[in-house]
């Protein structure tokens, strides 16, 4: 009876005026300081972003391009390339539509500010399954970003433009953070929907985390599994119908002629090459002294088999287009997809974390803060080539952007132009088809070898010119087949030479003409 009467009086003393005390929520205040570092991340990349790599960035033109011409085809018709296979067609269908609303500066940085923020809050949460408290996850974010501005060993990049790969290692992370937070088909869903988005990366990812922790099969490994497969179908159907049709000139063409600097190890910097070995050294060096946890134990197998990639992509690389032999063969199709690029990225994070977990056992948060932001401005105070990503002076870049915008208002829509090599960013601009332009490679075999057909003969007709003499193969006899109305280039001292041409304008730098039409 005693305890019956006291549990009436605390229940009588929590009700007040007829309301229930409202009992305060533990977790409330760490989430609160979660969001908050969260957001920090973000902003300190969008400064990364925004300081390294002014829009437009070095592939956003490509991308948004895509992009727009997918759900208006009408736009820049003509275009071969845009008119070629969608291999990201989830990303070209989700920022497609804003194109057609918006420019593509505000296109952009809108897809900036939504795709950095889910990368810096899920690397955010990634790191704060492995490192002790807050302010070593914004350590462990300052870190990340100044070793981007440092440099990389295969040209992958994390931090930047606006493209597909941005989102899908921002889901990659977060598939991470809820795979050690025990959510597993969360995790499940969030790869499935990094391969969607991009399929080489997703599919990396995906290949690294079974090597770090096997899955014994069993029902809710074959749900999770079931969940990823359906997630990742949108991005996948596309991506295989490219499978098919290979050949092996075009194999060639893309990985020696066009992505070698992401894929032929022999072309990679030795300083990049020793640069990330001494990472890898210092990295299994500094993890001797991290407690050997479940998280961070998975981390290191997952970051050791991205390593382990890399070096049996480089084993099996060549060094040249491969001869009539089917290893050759295999070893080309294999080096096609970038076996380094997740080491790119997880080695210098793995550097990062290990770092900022030892330095919290002899500095306090306030310094660790401190320490941060110093990393922070030190890496947008580097230099950087993608502050300049079109490589031109800018008086030149002046001069380039401003003709685009006399050919966007004066020449007709139906327009293709033969640009100059080093075109930069002219359907941004100038919104007119081109004949062809290096950047601008489709990933289909037969687009592949048409896009080499072209850039030959525009080389072919254009080298003359450049050498101060008479082309060998007039305009007529060079482009009377080809669907090329006019052409922009850049002035030299054999403008004359161009006979037969009409120049419809003429700037210090450049010059635009229309073809003769065909009889």
């Amino acid at each position: 009876r005693g305890q019956g009467l006291q549990e009436s009086a605390q229940e009588s003393g929590q009700e007040i005026c007829g309301q229930e005390e409202v009992v305060a929520d533990p977790t409330r205040p760490s989430r609160r300081l979660d969001l908050l570092v969260g957001l920090l991340a973000t902003a300190a990349c969008l400064a990364h972003s925004g300081v390294r790599a002014p829009t437009p960035a070095v592939n956003e033109p490509h991308y948004l391009a895509k992009a727009r011409h997918l759900v208006d085809p009408a736009w820049c018709s003509g275009d071969f390339f845009l008119e070629s296979s969608n291999p990201h067609l989830v990303f070209y269908l989700l920022a497609g539509p804003l194109t057609r609303v918006v420019p593509f500066e505000a296109v952009a940085w809108i897809g900036r500010s939504l795709s950095l923020l889910l990368l810096a809050t899920g690397f955010a949460a990634l790191a704060r399954r492995l490192v002790p408290d807050r302010p070593a996850v914004l350590a462990a974010t300052a870190a990340f970003l100044l070793a981007a501005a440092l440099g990389n060993l295969s040209g992958e990049w994390v931090v930047g433009g606006l493209e597909s790969k941005v989102l899908a290692y921002g889901l990659l992370a977060w598939s991470a953070a809820n795979g050690l937070g025990d959510r597993p088909r969360l995790a499940a869903v969030l790869c499935g929907l990094a391969i969607s988005v991009h399929p080489i990366v997703g599919g990396w990812g995906l290949v690294l985390a079974v090597m770090a922790r096997p899955w014994p099969v069993n029902r809710t490994r074959l749900t999770q599994a079931s969940l990823l497969v359906a997630c990742a179908l949108p991005g996948v159907i596309p991506a295989l119908g490219l499978l098919g049709d290979g050949s092996a000139q075009a194999d060639s063409l893309q990985v020696f002629a066009r992505l070698g600097h992401h894929l032929v190890p022999s072309r990679f910097s030795p300083t990049a090459v020793a640069a990330y070995s001494l990472l890898l050294l210092a990295w299994l060096i500094g993890r001797r002294w991290i407690e050997p946890t479940h998280q961070e134990s998975w981390w290191t197998r997952l970051v050791v088999s991205a390593v382990l990639v890399a070096v049996v992509g480089a084993a099996l690389a060549l060094d040249r287009p491969p001869a009539d032999t089917g290893l050759d063969r295999i070893r080309i199709v294999l080096m096609k997809f970038y076996p380094y690029r997740l080491v790119d990225v997880l080695l210098p994070a793995a550097v990062s974390i290990t770092a900022t977990t030892l330095l919290a056992r002899c500095c306090g948060p306030a310094q660790r803060l401190a320490i941060a932001a110093s990393m922070l401005i030190v890496a947008l105070a580097l230099p950087a080539c993608d502050r300049n990503p079109s490589r031109l002076p800018p008086e030149i870049l002046a001069d380039w952007t401003q003709t685009c915008d006399w050919i966007d208002i004066n020449l007709p829509a139906e327009a293709i132009v033969l640009t100059p090599r080093g075109s930069w960013a002219f359907k941004w601009y100038a919104r007119r088809a081109e004949f062809v332009v290096f950047k601008d490679c489709p990933q289909d075999a037969a687009g592949i070898i048409e896009w080499d057909r072209r850039r030959q003969l525009r080389g072919r007709w254009l080298n003359d010119i450049e050498l101060g003499r008479p082309p060998t193969e007039t305009t007529a006899t060079a482009f009377g087949n080809e669907p090329v109305t006019h052409i922009l280039w850049r002035r030299t001292r054999s403008l004359e030479a161009l006979e037969g041409l009409d120049p419809l304008l003429v700037t210090p730098h450049h010059a635009v003409y229309a073809v003769p039409p065909r009889n």
